[in-house]
């Protein structure tokens, strides 16, 4: 027996199937990692999920660097943080996603991304595996995959796109500032993509699930339904949509930016730690002529007030009011400094 929520649920079986219920992509996330913690660790599950429009971005990923956050917000689109390595992807109701859990032991990211191409190839489509692992129709991925790795217990999981918006994935994951952004953390590899509706005008979210449920069995054995329950990991839901979890967890990077005024040339340097400025290095070019007095107490202020600030626009606007209302060309650069958190 096993315990889902306050119900209780029989796991004799060796392969079980779980389909969520909700399209909120934290809840989607927390019940994964509930499943990848508390199923039994000699099981195999297949859990299917889909969720409203989203950007997901890897563990290691920085946010400002992968997807265009503003256009994220003018379009309503959220942004989640997985707990898995990876890439960023782009996630809505016309993208189905696939979590395959497994022994530690029967671990294999090429068995599972094998049985997703062979679930499409039974459906007409002739899919086949990247050497990146990835699930491709020709030239074009219609799924990525990551992984994660416990003592006792793995996953693979990926998306596949069936009906989703591309455009709105190719606008969300690009981002201005990404060639400004020298970052630790792990930038995505961008490939050419196709919805699964190009091959096939009978593939849907219900034809998807069905197909790879099919797969999994053949696999696996005999599957078990198990039941999803929103609420078996609230805490993990809540901690996966704070702000320390999706900005705060992006390893270190420097953000370099080149301003041309008409009075001088500067340049900054703005490094962040777990999500909070850490220093401004902001100045002129060497050689260049001495600037006027207020605009280097202008700059001492910039210098001064950002270190500590979250590294969010409204936060960094409020510290560089102050300076703002100094002179003309103090708010010349406070206004060039906010340019980079569009």
């Amino acid at each position: 027996m096993m315990q889902v929520g306050r119900r209780l649920v029989h796991t004799a079986a060796r392969a079980q199937c779980v389909v969520s219920t909700s399209t909120d992509p934290y809840v989607n996330l927390a019940f994964e990692d509930w499943l990848l913690r508390n199923t039994d660790a000699q099981t195999h599950v297949l859990y299917l999920w889909r969720n409203r429009p989203t950007v997901v971005i890897g563990r290691n990923q920085n946010p400002w660097k992968e997807c265009d956050l503003g256009k994220l917000q003018e379009r309503g689109v959220g942004l989640a943080r997985r707990t898995s390595g990876g890439g960023a992807v782009y996630h809505d109701l016309g993208n189905t996603n696939y979590t395959v859990l497994m022994p530690r032991q029967a671990f294999s990211r090429d068995r599972c991304a094998v049985m997703v191409a062979e679930a499409l190839q039974q459906a007409g489509i002739p899919a086949h595996v990247t050497a990146r692992h990835d699930v491709a129709v020709g030239a074009r991925k219609v799924s990525g995959s990551a992984f994660r790795l416990t003592s006792s217990r793995a996953f693979h999981h990926g998306t596949m796109l069936i009906d989703a918006d591309l455009a709105g994935l190719s606008g969300c994951l690009r981002s201005r500032h990404a060639d400004a952004i020298d970052a630790r953390g792990v930038d995505s590899v961008r490939s050419p993509v196709a919805n699964l509706r190009d091959f096939s005008w009978t593939i849907d979210h219900g034809t998807f699930c069905a197909a790879v449920r099919a797969r999994f069995a053949a696999a696996f054995g005999p599957v078990s339904d198990m039941p999803f329950d929103p609420n078996a990991n609230a805490e993990m839901r809540q901690r996966l949509a704070t702000w320390d979890w999706l900005y705060g967890q992006t390893p270190d990077f420097v953000h370099r930016l080149d301003g041309f005024f008409g009075w001088a040339l500067l340049t900054a340097a703005i490094s962040a730690h777990r999500g909070y400025i850490s220093a401004v290095d902001l100045a002129p070019p060497r050689h260049a002529s001495a600037l006027p007095p207020h605009v280097q107490a202008a700059i001492a202020d910039v210098r001064r007030l950002l270190p500590g600030t979250r590294y969010c626009r409204d936060d960094v606007a409020r510290q560089l009011a102050p300076v703002s209302a100094r002179s003309p060309h103090a708010a010349e650069i406070s206004d060039w400094i906010l340019s980079a958190f569009h």
